[in-house]
């Protein structure tokens, strides 16, 4: 199908032009159809292909990105990142002690199909995440639901899960306990599905976009489920499809920065997104003022291996944490507006109930850069472990970045720590991932993206019971801080102290080493307005429109 644009403007709009363009302040004025909907199409970028379409199956960003725009959930995010209600009427308070949730969900909500969602849909899909016959590797969005550890381990049944449909339009959700981050899960995680379109395709459902079926804002169309390239069309069953002003987006995937670049200059896309020393070098170029930085709940950190006697030595880790200069990483290797670490929880992403300001400007600077400390704790670890000459392998991915941020990391070490010699190894995300698990390694590099903005969820990485605590840091004092976070019997404020506790110990103890924080750089067209990515995802579609 053709998406033409309208070749003629009413003479009202053509004096309206004519007028502007005389006071020199010409504005271009979008065409559109009869329902209103801007039927110019919008070119833009993604940086990885779409791999499925299958809320319970995806746990690649790039597939995320996508059904974002082709989903809604019970809640959804408004253009600045804030949950706001989506299937759901309102957002709901929960009772029970904050542990059940009752939804009603909106009448006009629809199937882009024309049929409605009901809560069967949501009990349907969260019930097919805890299937453990589903091996799904997005289990952890459900975990908070009343036995959801139990169903995908197979100890319980699927019905025994804490979620029912009251009828049609009421959905409840009971939790094992208060969370107080739950709302993000309803907003950016959670969708539902229709079980008689699941059935149809079984195992294909989300290969393509002929096999799948969405409810959000956007259809997806022209994905194969191997190409690079695809178009978002507005859906005009959408509940709100009235607010929904762009009826065609054109996705292509662009992993050069370079291409995206040049892309955007030309005009060719509208939207795109730069990385590396593009960041940089356009922020005082001629697109200075199409660049938008957005900080990302990303993290990057140094994983120590408690296994190892040398790595296990706090005094190691203290000496080569504050061996590392982050502000000078992230300005002169990084170059890409990445913010250096001050605490092991990103910016932004939490702030102090009673004053408002942010969790790691409260908690203040836990990762300093001072050499005469780092050359202080290096005597003291080599007088602890009996050596005065060590060599360690420091483990990162082969992506360019990681690679570069381990070869900073190896010369600043060698260069004021001597007697320290760091090794590099540099593997696939799959293989270091593989070796981590093993405990195979001394020391190395990792990122983590939080799906809710909490401090908990970074936290918990260095916590003994979480999976990506690789190195397996176990220290008492920082397991009973972690177990005080999750009493749901906390106050609000007293919480906020037990989680800057956590950060100092953490710290004090180098349980992890935090490097820096990521940050999402766009650029975007001035004839573009609405586009706005958020710490938690990236650029809603539905908010964007033509100037």
């Amino acid at each position: 199908m053709k998406f033409g644009l309208k070749s003629v403007l009413s003479l009202s709009f053509l004096g309206l032009s004519l007028i502007l363009t005389a006071c020199g302040q010409a504005n271009s004025i979008a065409a559109t159809d009869k329902n209103g909907t801007e039927t110019k199409p919008l070119k833009v970028t993604a940086t990885q292909a779409i791999a499925s379409t299958d809320p319970t199956i995806a746990a690649d960003i790039g597939s995320q990105a996508a059904i974002a725009q082709v989903y809604e959930g019970l809640y959804t995010t408004d253009k600045k990142g804030q949950v706001i209600p989506g299937v759901a009427t309102k957002i709901v308070t929960p009772t029970e002690n904050g542990k059940i949730y009752t939804f009603t969900l909106r009448s006009n909500a629809k199937w882009a199909d024309g049929s409605h969602v009901t809560a069967h849909d949501f009990v349907y899909a969260i019930r097919r995440q805890a299937d453990p016959k589903t091996k799904s590797q997005e289990v952890g969005h459900i975990e908070e639901i009343k036995n959801a550890k139990e169903v995908n381990e197979g100890k319980k049944p699927l019905s025994a899960l804490g979620v029912k449909a009251l009828n049609k339009h009421k959905l409840q959700i009971t939790l094992q306990k208060k969370t107080p981050w739950f709302n993000y899960r309803l907003a950016t995680e959670i969708y539902p599905l229709k079980q008689e379109i699941v059935k149809k395709y079984g195992d294909k459902y989300g290969t393509s976009s002929d096999k799948m079926l969405g409810n959000g804002p956007y259809i997806l169309q022209k994905w194969s489920g191997s190409n690079d390239s695809w178009t978002y069309r507005k859906n005009n069953k959408y509940y709100a499809a009235k607010s929904v002003r762009l009826r065609t987006i054109n996705v292509q995937t662009v992993k050069d920065a370079n291409t995206a670049e040049n892309l955007f200059a030309s005009n060719a896309v509208q939207v795109t997104t730069i990385t590396g020393n593009k960041v940089q070098s356009n922020a005082k170029g001629a697109l200075a003022k199409n660049l938008k930085i957005t900080k990302s709940n990303h993290l990057t950190f140094i994983v120590w291996n408690s296994r190892r006697k040398n790595t296990e030595n706090t005094s190691l880790r203290k000496a080569i944490s504050y061996a590392i200069d982050r502000k000078s990483l992230v300005r002169n290797i990084l170059r890409d507006e990445s913010l250096p670490a001050k605490a092991a929880v990103t910016e932004g992403n939490f702030s102090n109930p009673k004053t408002g300001k942010d969790f790691t400007d409260d908690t203040g600077d836990l990762y300093p850069h001072d050499i005469a400390k780092a050359k202080k704790y290096w005597k003291q670890a080599q007088r602890e472990l009996g050596q005065k000459n060590i060599t360690l392998e420091l483990l990162t991915t082969d992506v360019d970045t990681s690679r570069t941020v381990g070869e900073y990391i190896q010369s600043t070490v060698e260069e004021n720590l001597k007697g320290l010699k760091v090794s590099l190894k540099s593997v696939p995300l799959n293989n270091e991932v593989a070796t981590f698990t093993k405990g195979d390694f001394d020391f190395g590099v990792l990122g983590w993206t939080s799906d809710f903005k909490d401090p908990i969820d970074f936290l918990n990485k260095a916590a003994i019971t979480n999976s990506i605590n690789f190195g397996r840091f176990n220290d008492a004092e920082y397991e009973k801080l972690i177990k005080d976070i999750e009493n749901t019997d906390q106050s609000e404020t007293a919480r906020y102290s037990t989680m800057q506790k956590a950060a100092r110990v953490l710290a004090a103890k180098q349980g992890i080493t935090p490097l820096y924080q990521n940050t999402q750089a766009n650029l975007i067209s001035s004839k573009v307005g609405g586009v706005q990515p958020s710490m938690l995802r990236d650029v809603l579609y539905r908010y964007v429109y033509w100037k």
